[in-house]
């Protein structure tokens, strides 16, 4: 058996996986979207009694948005990687999961192909849906309301923003796209590298790691900029750079390893 790499092994080792995760992972997409639609019914902005924000392009924002989109995207992919590899710490399902006839790299992609490319596609698509119905039940809500523009010291009507613009607005945001690989790969190895209570494992370990790297770096920072001015705009921006290609390079990194752990539980 070829032992690298097999396209028509590796397409029945992806059948063979959804009939396995497919129907707790649809059930997962029904459990986000009851979640994701709550937040927003909880968070409907009451026609005039609802103190607006706004950005440049005069719309104003759903303040909540933004962080249930962060805070819930984290959960779900986190989870979904996270349960992944659960089995091969209870030994009855570890013996099947090990002698499914696919190589260790067949594994790893299905592994990365379920839990970040399909789950980050499926949120993304969940919540554009949502988002979308909702700021057209919204706009119509408040259709031809006025309110205090901040901004301009005006009144405006209200016209509330996609996500799309509120992700948008700091330009910086666009380095936030490597996060979701990043995190999910952390979990992922989780799966693999613990037996028992992987997710809780999982976030203490990377939270005390976290904590460490934050801290060394709070230190150095202090030390590079002691007796300098503030930095600039364009220092912050090269901040963001460095954050996103090291989110990267330490992405390949915890790839790399649960390759090599996944085929030490083989063995």
């Amino acid at each position: 058996m070829n032992n690298t790499f097999n396209i028509n092994r590796f397409g029945l080792l992806l059948k063979r996986k959804w009939l396995d995760f497919g129907k707790i992972y649809l059930m997962s997409l029904v459990v986000l979207t009851v979640v994701i639609v709550s937040f927003y019914l909880f968070n409907i902005p009451i026609v005039k009694q609802s103190n607006l924000r706004w950005n440049d392009n005069e719309h104003a924002q759903l303040g909540f948005r933004l962080p249930t989109f962060l805070m819930v995207g984290f959960l779900f992919l986190t989870i979904e990687a996270s349960t992944y590899f659960s089995a091969l710490g209870q030994k009855p399902k570890a013996i099947m999961e090990l002698m499914t006839p696919a190589s260790t790299t067949e594994k790893f992609l299905c592994a990365i192909l379920f839990t970040t490319i399909i789950s980050l596609i499926s949120y993304l698509f969940i919540f554009y849906i949502i988002d979308a119905l909702f700021l057209n039940y919204i706009n119509e809500l408040w259709e031809n309301q006025k309110a205090m523009n901040y901004n301009t010291n005006k009144l405006s009507v209200v016209s509330f923003s996609t996500l799309f613009d509120d992700l948008t607005e700091d330009r910086r945001n666009k380095f936030l796209f490597a996060f979701p690989f990043f995190f999910s790969s952390i979990f992922l190895l989780g799966s693999v590298y613990f037996n028992r209570f992987h997710y809780i494992k999982t976030a203490l370990t990377a939270t005390a790691f976290f904590a460490f790297v934050i801290f060394l770096a709070f230190k150095a920072a202090k030390w590079l900029m002691e007796g300098k001015y503030n930095a600039g705009a364009q220092e912050k921006d090269f901040v963001f750079v460095i954050l996103f290609v090291a989110s990267v390079i330490v992405t390949f990194i915890i790839w790399a390893i649960t390759h090599i752990r996944l085929k030490e539980k083989e063995v």
